[in-house]
């Protein structure tokens, strides 16, 4: 006679919570790797805003325009460009994500902030600027 094996009720209850504890326990790692995948979008994001801003210099007598929005079509591919992914809102080129200085020209001192994330995009934790000579820094 062969005897059946199966799962007793205690033994699948154990798997679960064993199964539970190990998502509890990973789910910090994965919400810090949204957060970075996050940051990482966002400071392409204003690179490529960096780019058509110089773009747009080289068409104006190195100036730059008046706003944001003055970029696209011409100047960056898309309008995704001016969203911040970890924002809340959906950053357009008349609603962007990142708030800009008028006013500045591709020959005003490079150390100058451009465009950079508005308040709580990322929450408390920091946030990008964009320097006239094209860097990128996270602040905290």
């Amino acid at each position: 006679m062969l005897k059946k094996r199966s799962f007793t009720i205690t033994e699948l209850l154990i798997v679960a919570v064993v199964f539970l504890a190990m998502i509890a326990v990973l789910m910090p790692f994965v919400r810090m790797a949204k957060a970075r995948s996050r940051r990482m979008y966002c400071a392409n994001n204003l690179r490529q805003i960096r780019l058509g801003l110089r773009k747009y210099a080289m068409e104006h007598k190195n100036n730059f325009p008046a706003t944001l929005g003055e970029l696209y079509p011409n100047y960056v591919i898309g309008q995704d460009v001016f969203d911040c992914p970890a924002s809340k809102t959906i950053g357009t080129k008349d609603s962007p994500d990142y708030s800009y200085a008028p006013g500045l020209t591709e020959v005003s001192s490079g150390d100058k902030v451009i465009a950079q994330d508005k308040d709580g995009n990322h929450k408390e934790a920091g946030k990008h600027i964009l320097r006239v000579n094209g860097s990128v820094e996270w602040v905290k």
